[in-house]
């Protein structure tokens, strides 16, 4: 996958500023694929000149015209063509499962301290994904019930994180009791 069909999925959903799509980005898609704000801003201008967004410039008071984007025809067409092909899985890239790897190199102390700080972060990406469920499961139902897809990946970001926590604790609970013996 590459940015230029996440950031024709956002405008898909619903038309947006450069600064628009980015906060939108963050609060969803960031959670499995990421790019800068720079990268962000690139794709736009790149996928403008290719006919696949219109810009619609609105005035504002005290500052610089906004550019609102939008999907032409073009752009919703390329979205679909590659919506409906087929998706390699990709590897797992997560260095803390290295540093687990050669976790040997490191004193219980030291392992202890690695998984509590891995599993506060889990608990607290579990617990902002909850609340966007919340959010989700409160809006209007028309809305839910055309980006149920997209929910799914919530759910699955959710199961996700309950397993790394799962994990880590069951490892915290092994190391504990590897200290009493």
């Amino acid at each position: 996958m590459s940015l230029r069909f996440a950031v024709l999925t956002l405008l898909d959903i619903e038309p947006g500023s450069g600064y628009d799509l980015k906060r939108r980005f963050e609060r969803s898609v960031s959670h499995f694929w990421s790019a800068s704000h720079q990268q962000m801003y690139r794709e736009l201008h790149k996928l403008h000149e290719e006919g696949l967004l219109d810009c619609e410039e609105q005035a504002q008071e005290g500052k610089p015209d906004k550019k609102v984007y939008s999907l032409t025809d073009l752009g919703r067409a390329e979205l679909r063509d590659w919506v409906i092909q087929p998706s390699a899985p990709q590897k797992i890239r997560e260095p803390f499962l290295v540093r687990m790897f050669a976790g040997h190199n490191l004193s219980k102390d030291e392992m202890r301290d690695a998984l509590e700080a891995q599993l506060r972060q889990h608990r607290s990406s579990l617990e902002s994904y909850q609340e966007q469920n919340e959010r989700v499961l409160k809006s209007d139902t028309a809305l839910q019930e055309r980006y149920w897809l997209a929910h799914q990946t919530l759910l699955l970001g959710i199961e996700a994180e309950k397993t790394w926590i799962s994990w880590a604790e069951g490892l915290l609970s092994e190391l504990q009791e590897s200290v009493k013996k």
